[in-house]
C-alpha cells in the first residue's frame, strides 16, 4: 500500500514521512523499501536504538514529549532534552530537535526556551 501511495505521489528516490506512536520498528523497512530517509517522529522513541537501527544517513526529527513540555518543570525539560541529545541520536549529524508530535495549547514558552538553551549547550555536533 505504501509503495503504491509513493508511486502515485512522487518520483523522488528519497522521501520524508511523519509517523506517530511506536512505529520505529518499521523505519528500517520504510528506508529500504520506500526510500524514506527523513522521519518526523512522535512518542515514544528509543533514540539510541533508532539511530543504531536506521544508521547515520537517515534524518530524524524528535524530542521531548508534548505533555512534558506543557506540564513539566524546567528541570525536567532540561534533563529529558539532555538525555535525548546524549542518546547517540546525533551520530552522523542528522538529528533535528523539536517537540514530539505537536505543542499543546498553553505550553509555557519558558519550557521551550529551556529545551532550546539545553540544545545550544549540549547539542553541538562534533
Amino acid at each position: 500500500v505504501h509503495r503504491r501511495m509513493k508511486q502515485s505521489l512522487t518520483t523522488a528516490d528519497r522521501i520524508s514521512i511523519h509517523l506517530c506512536g511506536d512505529a520505529t520498528r518499521h523505519f528500517k523497512l520504510f528506508r529500504d523499501e520506500l526510500g524514506v530517509y527523513s522521519f518526523d517522529t512522535g512518542f515514544p522513541i528509543d533514540f539510541t536504538w533508532l539511530r543504531n537501527d536506521v544508521g547515520t544517513e537517515v534524518e530524524i526529527f524528535g524530542g521531548p514529549r508534548s505533555t512534558l513540555l506543557c506540564d513539566g518543570t524546567s528541570e525536567q525539560v532540561a534533563a529529558e532534552t539532555r538525555r535525548i541529545l546524549d542518546s547517540g541520536i546525533r551520530e552522523g549529524g542528522r538529528f533535528i530537535l523539536r517537540e514530539a508530535n505537536d505543542l499543546i495549547p498553553g505550553t509555557p514558552i519558558e519550557n521551550l526556551a529551556v529545551m532550546y538553551q539545553t540544545a545550544r549547550v549540549h547539542g553541538a555536533y562534533a
